[in-house]
């Protein structure tokens, strides 16, 4: 990269940097009031959680024509506010109280349709088994598995590919190693291996055939076999001197590269719409018979309905995925009813081993990833609160009245969400990343929340309207994977 465009891509990444400092700022005291919610709960708010809102925030305030920051959701009370969890205003607060947050990657759109990304590292260079160009991480796909792949960032050469020849052949790295190669013919299994070195040239002697030998020459990688040659397609495996060698003995390629990109997806967000239509007399009733606010009660339960919406999407669209052709593979069926004389308590702790084997399954098909949460339906949720002491619940669980999915604990430390409307038996294990660079799924939030000024006409009837906006994607399928449960 030239000098210029290094210090114009420093320069963009810093004003980035600014515009989302810019932000969080221009919104402290609504970000402050979240803060100060979650605060009484023993929570906290991250500062990408942060960012996040002001970001939804701004986007609403464009969206919808406000004038200014402070004339943002006028009607809205804090009793309002607390039936949803949050404090003023619900935009703001909306976004950290999802359950979706806790299973997904969360990166807000500065426009309604943006570009979300994650990371894809590829090999730079030719080695052994490895081609440039293959990937080597990505978040579509795990890391290379190969012999190859895992010993690329070390002196060792693995499964250099030679065809079938009767001439002598370069080695891709050299100077070589003494004592290092080793040469195997695909076709007979017959492997040469070094028996002596002398003046810089190792000789290589056959495990089958006497008359087959060679020789390697140290400095330059050349290798000669005799006895016909190499009559088949083989490989070959050796060390090299990287301080004064590399790829094509040049000191200048000595060590293997690796190209890393961040790699931009297309995400469009979607609208949650919903429109509330009452009579101004229903609201009077209500305000004289109970005291309370209608227009407070639709954002209280309208807004209570978004939320929900929002969370199940998301949910739906992992639960798909983890049933999918590239799903991880799925641990089958658990069967929590106890066999003729055994014990229904440790029955039921097998459950705990059936939970591994979902983990390995993800660990099989990713090589980077880990069951850390789970999202069950009522059997299994019924079963998990009973496997003490690897289930702890959450704070406050028996007092929650559930209106969707809520967190129920941790078992052996793995987030669990129980979804009441998820198929009973269904259970989805998955994995969240710690930033969208290492994401299975993205929720990429627009706005959250945005509510209309009412709206009463001519004949006494008034409207309101809600409106939240998000994208949603799965980046890998293979972090999640899909299970059940049969139980009496």
């Amino acid at each position: 990269m030239s000098k210029g465009i290094e210090s114009l891509v420093e320069s963009r990444l810093a004003a980035m940097a600014q515009d989302r400092d810019r932000l969080t700022k221009a919104w402290g005291p609504h970000i402050s009031s979240v803060e100060s919610y979650f605060a009484k709960q023993g929570k906290s708010i991250t500062e990408n959680d942060k960012r996040n809102i002001a970001r939804c925030l701004e986007n609403a305030l464009l969206e919808g024509g406000i004038k200014s920051r402070s004339s943002i959701f006028e009607t809205t009370d804090s009793s309002a506010i607390q039936f949803l969890g949050i404090q003023l205003p619900v935009i703001a607060a909306l976004l950290p109280s999802l359950v979706l947050n806790k299973l997904a990657v969360t990166q807000a759109l500065d426009r309604r349709s943006g570009a979300v990304f994650y990371l894809d590292v590829k090999y730079g260079s030719n080695k052994g088994s490895v081609s440039a160009a293959q990937s080597m991480i990505a978040a579509t796909t795990g890391h290379n598995a190969t012999i190859g792949g895992r010993e690329y960032a070390s002196v060792r050469v693995k499964n250099e590919v030679v065809t079938g020849s009767t001439s002598p052949f370069t080695l891709g790295y050299y100077p070589v190693v003494s004592g290092s190669t080793v040469i195997v013919d695909n076709v007979t299994g017959n492997t040469l291996t070094v028996v002596s070195s002398s003046g810089g040239v190792d000789v290589l002697a056959s495990s089958l055939s006497a008359g087959h030998t060679g020789t390697v020459t140290l400095a330059t990688g050349v290798v000669t076999i005799a006895g016909g040659g190499l009559s088949n397609a083989g490989t070959v495996s050796y060390l090299y001197d990287w301080q004064t060698g590399g790829a094509g003995g040049a000191t200048t390629a000595n060590v293997p590269e690796v190209n890393i990109a961040v790699t931009a997806s297309t995400i469009t967000a979607e609208d949650f719409p919903l429109k509330a239509l009452f009579t101004l007399g229903a609201a009077i009733d209500l305000e004289k018979a109970h005291g309370l606010n209608l227009e407070d009660e639709l954002v209280k339960y309208l807004g209570g309905e978004v939320k929900f919406t929002m969370d199940h999407l998301g949910i739906d669209l992992i639960n798909n995925a983890s049933q999918g052709s590239g799903a991880a593979t799925s641990p089958g069926i658990y069967t929590a009813t106890p066999s003729v004389g055994e014990a229904w308590v440790w029955k039921k702790y097998q459950f705990i081993d059936f939970v591994e084997k979902a983990n390995v399954a993800i660990i099989q098909k990713t090589l980077r990833a880990v069951c850390n949460f789970l999202v069950v339906g009522n059997d299994a949720a019924r079963l998990i609160r009973q496997l003490a002491p690897n289930f702890v619940p959450a704070a406050g669980l028996n007092t929650l009245v559930p209106t969707g999915p809520y967190e129920l604990g941790t078992l052996d430390g793995r987030l669990v969400i129980h979804d009441p409307l998820l198929g009973n038996t269904e259970i989805l294990f998955g994995f969240k990343g710690d930033n969208y660079l290492f994401a299975g799924f993205l929720f990429a939030p627009y706005i959250p929340l945005f509510a209309t000024p009412t709206l009463v006409t001519a004949d006494l009837k008034a409207q309101k309207g809600f409106l939240a906006s998000a994208g949603y994607k799965v980046v890998n399928a293979g972090m999640y994977t899909h299970g059940n449960i049969t139980i009496v």
